[in-house]
């Protein structure tokens, strides 16, 4: 295959470079992902990509040979610059998401740069399973999650009851009375049950298997797919969807049938890894098999795409090297000074001495410890969570958590994400004004969240660096801006709860009034 140089040491010097650049500028990007690789079993998938990604690349080289037209240097100038310009933000934002995608322009921006954007429909497919290995932002994740967590259990309930077996459900969290028993087991529909792990993984083999049983003599209309593939592989990625929670679904099933004979221990160890293992066989025969049915469907008529050949003989543009080089090294060193520079360290005060009195309510008995793996995925650095009351015995739940740094990816659940979760209900939403005991004034969320007989007035906010937000997406656009421009991107989320009874209006005041006295006596604990 020609490429862009002429003689031997270019065609293999000439790559070297640019790889050894691009490595310089995303090192930290790129260990860090392979961590999460690793480490994350929602996108462990993504250990194989670049093993993928290459055998097919090595199996394209001819076409890649053919569709490299010569040198579109304006337009991979563009497309790097982009790159480079997110990887800058992202890094000074502590926005992991926003590098790697940064990370997959850059490499299809080369590509440009140098062979021209034709290039771009033959490596469409491996640029697109890099994007699938990329874990999505906490914030987006949660809201997947979630609903898919609940929409789990209410399958399995149903599954469940099918076989007269007695089983309640609050949220993702079933309770089941094990036969001849007398207490219940409660069985919670965690993010590795609700098909979130296998979703990622089986879009991404979705797009492989369509990949590799496309028609080859089929006259190519895009990223090597013929028109009836294209769509093929279109919708075996949107069924991959229904199959994962589906399949996960009946795991979650099975588990409560067998935890109803065999109690507690059907639910863990080595019968409750089996059973995942098995759902991923299963959730695979079933993709495989929609996609020979979509095949069969999606026929279509096959022609000799031999005549859409672009010759390799002749004058092709070459691309500048030394000006690429110089630039990405340039902004790698900028960019990694700005990564290796820290944060700016606030001094504040913890949480655990916030006082036992805020207004009119006092402190109803100690803290509320959260267990290990709870604080595990919440990520705080402090945090605190206790009960106040009012001399008319309302009372009340606070709970602060804090976050010294965002940049390593820790960051603020969202009440809308974890509530619902553990079985309420929310409704009712509204933004509150809060007025503080100093003057301050500040929106923050209210919802009325209920769970059986409990019903709650719920008030929440995001606070730090001086700023007070109901939007947690806002907040994340302060944090980026105030990471780059002050080195800092701590902060807290505030959540106020107290019970309606029989008087809305009232525990909405009350909560109000909780939430100000709260916020007035925060300034040591969340630094301005």
């Amino acid at each position: 295959m020609s490429g862009p140089y002429p003689n031997t040491f270019q065609r293999f010097a000439a790559p070297a470079a640019v790889s050894v650049a691009i490595l310089f500028a995303y090192f930290l990007v790129i260990t860090k992902l392979a961590a999460d690789w690793w480490t994350d079993e929602n996108y462990s998938h993504g250990l194989l990509m670049p093993f993928v990604i290459g055998f097919i690349l090595w199996g394209e080289r001819e076409k890649l040979a053919e569709a490299s037209t010569g040198a579109s240097v304006w337009l991979g100038t563009l497309l790097i610059s982009f790159a480079l310009a997110l990887l800058a933000a992202g890094t000074l934002g502590a926005e992991l998401f926003t590098q790697r995608i940064s990370l997959t322009i850059m490499l299809a921006g080369v590509a440009v740069y140098f062979f021209g954007q034709r290039i771009l429909s033959v490596i469409a497919v491996p640029i697109v399973l890099l994007l699938l290995a990329i874990p999505i932002p906490q914030i987006i994740f949660n809201r997947i999650a979630f609903p898919l967590q609940i929409w789990a259990s209410k399958i399995a309930v149903w599954g469940i009851r099918l076989f007269d077996i007695p089983v309640l459900r609050n949220g993702n969290v079933m309770d089941i009375l094990p036969r001849g028993a007398t207490q219940t087991i409660s069985l919670e529909v965690v993010e590795a049950c609700s098909g979130i792990r296998s979703l990622s993984t089986l879009i991404t083999l979705a797009l492989v298997l369509a990949y590799f049983t496309r028609r080859q003599g089929d006259d190519p209309k895009f990223a090597n797919f013929s028109g009836p593939d294209l769509w093929r592989a279109g919708l075996l990625m949107l069924l991959a969807v229904p199959i994962a929670v589906l399949t996960n679904a009946a795991r979650v099933t099975g588990t409560g049938i067998l935890t109803y004979y065999y109690g507690r221990s059907a639910s863990e160890g080595t019968p409750h890894e089996v059973s995942g293992l098995l759902v991923y066989v299963a959730a695979l025969a079933i993709l495989i098999g929609v996609n020979a049915l979509l095949k069969r469907m999606l026929r279509g008529g096959s022609r000799d795409g031999g005549g859409r050949r672009t010759s390799r003989e002749g004058f092709r543009k070459r691309a500048p090297l030394l000006p690429l080089l110089v630039g990405i090294v340039v902004c790698g060193l900028a960019i990694n000074w700005f990564a290796n520079r820290g944060e700016v360290a606030v001094p504040r005060t913890q949480l655990a001495e916030l006082p036992a009195t805020l207004g009119d309510w006092r402190q109803k008995g100690g803290d509320f410890p959260l267990d290990a793996e709870t604080l595990s995925v919440l990520g705080t650095t402090d945090y605190t969570m206790r009960e106040y009351s009012l001399p008319d015995g309302r009372i009340a739940n606070i709970y602060v958590g804090y976050y010294a740094s965002q940049r390593t990816g820790a960051t603020y659940h969202s009440p809308q994400n974890c509530l619902p979760g553990a079985g309420w209900v929310m409704s009712e939403p509204s933004a509150v004004e809060i007025t503080a005991a100093n003057g301050r004034k500040f929106k923050a969320n209210r919802y009325l969240i209920e769970n059986g007989n409990y019903r709650e007035i719920m008030i929440y906010w995001y606070q730090g660096r001086g700023r007070i937000e109901a939007s947690e997406y806002t907040d994340k656009i302060n944090t980026v801006w105030d990471s780059v421009l002050r080195r800092r991107t701590d902060g807290a989320m505030i959540r106020v709860m107290t019970g309606v009874g029989s008087d809305e209006p009232s525990a909405v005041n009350a909560a109000a009034n909780l939430a100000a006295s709260l916020e007035d006596n925060l300034s040591s604990f969340i630094p301005d």
